[in-house]
């Protein structure tokens, strides 16, 4: 079960309120360590949604995103030379 990000939020307010009223260092302390409980579980949870929106690539826009789509094209495009000196489609060729 999914904790709303508003919710974590309000109760980061309530401590850092309470954190605010004391006088004591070590209450203080105690107070900030509980934000950032709450801030390792909102970004805990920013993380998780984020991979979500990963699966949603397809197979071919991920392809495209890499690259191999432009490689494919390229290889098919390249011409060999048709003139005496040439062998070979390497430059080493001879």
């Amino acid at each position: 079960m999914a904790i709303a990000n508003e919710t974590i939020i309000q109760k980061m307010i309530q401590e850092l309120q309470q954190a605010k009223q004391q006088q004591s260092q070590t209450e203080i302390v105690k107070h900030m360590e509980h934000v950032r409980l709450l801030c390792d579980l909102f970004l805990a949870e920013s993380d998780s949604s984020s991979e979500v929106s990963k699966e949603e690539i397809s197979p071919e826009e991920m392809k495209a995103m890499l690259g191999e789509t432009r490689k494919q094209q390229s290889f098919q495009k390249t011409s060999r030379l048709e003139e005496n000196d040439a062998n070979g489609k390497s430059i080493f060729d001879f």
